[in-house]
């Protein structure tokens, strides 16, 4: 008996083993040419999906959105007030802004109210257009899943870049460059 369990054994491995292989070369190819997801692929946008934010700015009282700047990249940061995270960029947004005054920068204030927004603009010094999101609807469809997330998009506002968590100069710079080019 023991030698049928083997011999069971190493067909089922060996098995195993071929159909491994052949799904590898379906998914991958064969090295002769691409496989056919890859063809699909190149076929798609360099940069990924369009980002439509819009709302009410928490300031102005008047409509603002990723649309509202025009044909130009555009750098969007989702935070929060409560976010300890979300503090730690501030600093590194103010020079950004300063170095950069011709790129437009929106930001979501998500899961809080129109007033917790005004009253952290105040106290950090950002002057930037600033949406509120007391539901968390604008984060969730923009797929965010840390805060801060800031997204890089293109002049077509395609997002060409996601940081997740506190964005320093560099990082800053890296993005915009990135949306520049998409």
């Amino acid at each position: 008996m023991p030698s049928l369990r083997f011999g069971a054994l190493v067909f089922g491995a060996l098995a195993l083993g071929v159909g491994a292989g052949a799904a590898a070369i379906l998914l991958v190819g064969d090295g002769g040419s691409p496989a056919p997801a890859t063809r699909r692929a190149q076929a798609q946008p360099a940069s990924g999906p369009r980002l439509r934010v819009s709302g009410v700015d928490v300031a102005s009282g008047e409509t603002t959105g990723v649309g509202s700047f025009g044909a130009k990249p555009v750098v969007l940061v989702v935070w929060a007030s409560w976010c300890r995270a979300c503090t730690a960029q501030v600093e590194p947004l103010k020079a950004f802004t300063a170095k950069h005054e011709d790129t437009p920068l929106l930001a979501v204030d998500t899961q809080e109210d129109a007033e917790a927004a005004q009253s952290f603009l105040a106290r950090t010094g950002l002057d930037i257009p600033t949406i509120a999101d007391p539901d968390g609807r604008l984060a969730a469809k923009a797929g965010v899943r840390e805060l801060p997330t800031t997204f890089f998009l293109t002049s077509d506002h395609r997002v060409a870049s996601v940081w997740e968590g506190p964005a320093q100069p560099g990082r800053l710079r890296a993005g915009l460059a990135l949306a520049s080019s998409g």
